[in-house]
């Protein structure tokens, strides 16, 4: 019996003896893994550290594998905002703009680089058609981007530009929705929207320019060209509004120039309309969106 319980001791202290080296590598282990996490969380802000320096890198510095991925993001996210502004309406696109501003940055970055690649860029056309125009003359540049037009002609006198946009990014702009913009009934002399009849509610930026220009005034468009579903259908709808087409330039294969006056009470059609009966649909119909292809 005596033999026995000698054995019970000498087993219960070696299982204790046991317990304990399982504890202690138990222990080891646990503090090896916060030890780690905590080597994971410092390479992860050395990452993110990292990353926000390479965004102020510029392209010369960058591999031609991380130029080329850098472009493919910048495209993917040129499309998705190109996109939203031709398939919401204004009202909408403008406050996805002012909300994210950022947004407006990336999205004309895009479209310069588009521009880039076509014969000419219509807006330089514009401003050589103002650079011939004599004596005082007020413009309205409907959906102006950077305000081109207004920056060139700062200096002269003789020429009043008014820049509207969804956000200003400059002095030239005022930041707002086109189909309501800040002035008076009859006030200017020329309308311009240089690839701006974006958005679905677009029969309204036409309404709204027809409100502002002053009866003989001047109404030039430029769209692209892949937009029309119907042209013939887009100028009967204009004639309805109250304008007359005084020429139609057709010859770029990007993009089609027109010119239209806006009648006085005695020319004006009797089908004329201001109140926009046209509705989304046949909005949709005249002008598909411009929407660029996955790449």
């Amino acid at each position: 019996m005596k033999l026995n319980k000698d054995k019970l001791k000498k087993q219960l202290q070696k299982s204790q003896e046991l317990k304990g080296k399982i504890s202690t590598i138990q222990q080891d282990k646990n503090k090896n893994k916060k030890d780690k996490s905590k080597i994971n969380k410092t390479l992860i802000k050395k990452i993110v550290a990292e990353e926000n320096k390479k965004k102020d890198v510029s392209d010369d510095n960058l591999t031609p594998l991380q130029q080329k991925f850098k472009k493919k993001l910048a495209g993917a996210q040129f499309r998705w905002i190109n996109e939203q502004l031709y398939t919401l309406d204004s009202k909408k696109a403008y406050k996805l703009i002012n909300d994210k501003p950022e947004l407006f940055t990336i999205y004309h970055e895009g479209f310069r680089s588009q521009v880039e690649s076509w014969p000419s860029n219509p807006v330089d056309i514009f401003i050589n058609q103002i650079k011939q125009k004599k004596g005082p003359i007020v413009i309205a540049d409907m959906g102006c981007g950077d305000a081109k037009i207004a920056q060139i002609f700062e200096n002269d006198k003789q020429k009043t530009i008014h820049s509207f946009d969804l956000i200003s990014n400059n002095k030239y702009v005022t930041a707002c929705d086109i189909s309501k913009v800040p002035l008076k009934k009859n006030s200017v002399d020329m309308v311009i929207f240089c690839l701006s009849l974006m958005g679905i509610n677009f029969i309204q930026f036409l309404n709204e320019a027809h409100r502002i220009l002053k009866p003989g005034g001047e109404l030039k468009i430029a769209e692209v060209v892949s937009r029309f579903t119907d042209m013939k259908e887009f100028i009967s709808t204009l004639n309805n509004m109250g304008f007359k087409l005084l020429k139609k330039n057709d010859k770029n294969k990007m993009f089609v120039l027109f010119d239209f006056k806006k009648l006085d009470k005695n020319e004006s059609n009797s089908k004329k309309n201001n109140n926009s009966n046209a509705n989304n649909e046949n909005e949709k119909v005249l002008l598909k969106p411009c929407l660029y292809k996955k790449r």
